[in-house]
């Protein structure tokens, strides 16, 4: 379970990965984040790393990728 929150908008989301994933709960906080709008096109930038990426296996060949394939809906 992870809680992310802005005290300057006073907004808050929580979001949990089925399979505890670390790496696929930071990417899913970097696109809600993006998606609410509270990252700038640097931040955007600094984080897209964190949120797309490729994946390897032992031998260092590319078997996949992961990305977002949501979008919030509106409350």
């Amino acid at each position: 379970m992870q809680v992310v929150g802005s005290r300057s908008r006073g907004e808050a989301f929580a979001l949990k990965v089925m399979d505890g994933s670390m790496v696929a709960q930071v990417a899913a906080a970097v696109e809600v984040m993006d998606q609410l709008g509270w990252l700038d096109a640097g931040q955007r930038e600094a984080l897209a790393p964190r949120r797309l990426g490729r994946i390897s296996n032992a031998r260092g060949l590319e078997v996949g990728g992961r990305r977002a394939v949501f979008r919030l809906q509106p409350a």
